[in-house]
């Protein structure tokens, strides 16, 4: 017999601070204090780093012969809190969470980061192609100058490109899982799978169908992101929308069969006590 579960989620609808006295000075104060970094950006664009094992028993430190390597880094401006607070814009780069190195400095929103050659990525690194390693990670990042001395780095919009072996799971994909089949009510709809910038890519459901399609909770979405590394999808990396505060779909494991175009997901589930469970998409 199918279960059916009923999940209570406390959504915090809202949060009142008392910063306020009778006469509202203190609330002025909070606020005139607090730290703004100029403006808020938006970055987009994509990126790619993808190479061939020379052996495939041992990605992790197998040689590789680049196939691909790629940046377009576009940043324009998102909400302007004070422009006149900012001295110049900063993309610097970190590999393999070593030193900080400077890619380009810019005046003023938009400007475009473009690298097109593998030199260009470890310009400034003590490595060199020949170290480069399946696993490897670049990260990108915008930091704003003030006019006072003041840096801020925007992490939340860092572009972290992971050295890779090609995997395209784009698509639209049929959907089971192991704990309710094609679904309680006998379906689960067709989900759509798409890169993410830094080459990743995201799930539209991303659980197995599990809270949305195996419970009554049919108005929850369990989205994520997961990163797939030469077939084997990055638990490290990996997790779904309902993961981190309720403990429900998350993604513990998997693999992707480029030649098939099956994306199979090791999965676990505390909050309704199903454990670990699986899930299956299969490519139209």
């Amino acid at each position: 017999m199918m279960k059916k579960y009923n999940i209570y989620l406390l959504l915090v609808l809202s949060i009142s601070l008392a910063f306020t006295g009778c006469d509202g000075e203190e609330e002025s104060e909070v606020l005139k204090n607090r730290k703004i970094s100029g403006t808020a950006i938006s970055v987009s664009g994509f990126g790619k780093v993808q190479g061939e094992p020379e052996d495939w028993d041992n990605i992790a430190e197998s040689d590789l012969t680049i196939l691909a390597n790629e940046l377009n880094m576009e940043v324009s401006a998102g909400a302007i809190e004070d422009e006149s607070l900012v001295s110049s814009y900063e993309v610097v780069k970190v590999f393999n969470g070593g030193e900080e190195i400077s890619v380009g400095t810019y005046d003023a929103l938009p400007f475009t980061v473009s690298l097109t050659e593998i030199d260009e990525f470890l310009e400034g690194t003590s490595a060199t192609v020949d170290d480069l390693k399946i696993g490897d990670l670049f990260t990108f990042t915008v930091k704003v100058h003030q006019t006072n001395g003041d840096v801020f780095y925007y992490q939340g919009d860092s572009f972290n490109l992971i050295v890779n072996c090609y995997a395209d799971l784009s698509g639209t994909y049929t959907v089971t899982n192991s704990v309710c089949g094609e679904g309680s009510s006998g379906t689960i709809p067709s989900v759509t799978i798409t890169e993410t910038p830094d080459g990743s890519w995201q799930l539209e459901t991303a659980d197995g169908g599990l809270l949305q399609y195996c419970t009554s909770n049919t108005g929850l979405v369990n989205g994520g992101i997961i990163s797939v590394i030469c077939g084997e999808v990055s638990s490290s990396s990996s997790d779904t929308d309902f993961c981190p505060d309720y403990g429900i779909g998350c993604i513990t494991g998997g693999t992707w069969d480029q030649e098939t175009g099956v994306l199979e997901l090791q999965l676990n589930d505390d909050f309704f006590g199903n454990g670990d469970y699986t899930a299956t998409y299969v490519r139209q």
